[in-house]
């Protein structure tokens, strides 16, 4: 069986923002979450990563260009606050919720979700020609949920054959470099081989609700 390849018009190096996820928090901020202990932001976000995805959909239905702007210390704070309200879009209680849910999941559980409802779910989306933007599981039991990440799906392959699929990204930590999220559905129960192209861990993910704003 042919190998197949399908795609979105969304373009990572060219719809995706120029400046890297990482933003300094000048004071400190306590932010409740469900099932754990307050979090200073202060000291665990220097990220917008939903926020990016986000808007940089955004701009992309809106069929604005970006910003020209490279660096986080040169955007103007009308910016700013709109990535941090996408941020929080994106961070809705449900999700945070859902999070902590697949955080605590056996990664055979997990893996079969993946398989399963997950990845078909993105694969449907981008053969309507949608990006999807996910919610990555990176961590383990009770333990701090910010550490997980989120990044959109813009294209993927798959080879019928031997079930390896490859989901093509957009991550904002890694402006105008294309990375993927590789997987193995062969046999779900024994695992799914998840991996990220860039090296940081990976147990699971889930696709986000993403409705559409009017960018600035």
């Amino acid at each position: 069986m042919a190998d197949i390849q399908v795609g979105t018009p969304f373009i990572s190096v060219d719809h995706g923002f120029k400046f890297v996820n990482r933003f300094e928090v000048p004071f400190s901020v306590m932010f409740p979450l469900p099932f754990v202990s307050p979090i200073d932001l202060d000291n665990v976000i220097y990220g917008l990563c939903g926020g990016m995805c986000y808007g940089a959909l955004d701009y992309f239905y809106a069929g604005k260009p970006i910003p020209a702007v490279d660096k986080v210390n040169d955007l103007d704070n009308r910016f700013l606050l709109y990535l941090w309200d996408r941020q929080l879009d994106s961070l809705k209680l449900t999700t945070v919720v859902r999070v902590m849910e697949w955080m605590l999941l056996e990664s055979t559980t997990a893996s079969r979700r993946v398989a399963q409802r997950e990845a078909p779910k993105v694969k449907r989306r981008v053969d309507k020609g949608q990006p999807a933007v996910l919610a990555l599981i990176r961590t383990e039991g009770v333990s701090n949920p910010t550490k997980n990440h989120q990044v959109m799906v813009t294209g993927y392959h798959e080879k019928p054959d031997t079930r390896d699929l490859v989901f093509d990204i957009y991550d904002p930590n890694y402006p105008g470099k294309k990375h993927a999220i590789s997987m193995n559905l062969k046999a779900p129960s024994q695992g799914i081989s998840l991996k990220q192209s860039s090296g940081e861990p990976l147990r699971g993910f889930f696709v986000l609700d993403y409705r559409r704003k009017q960018p600035l």
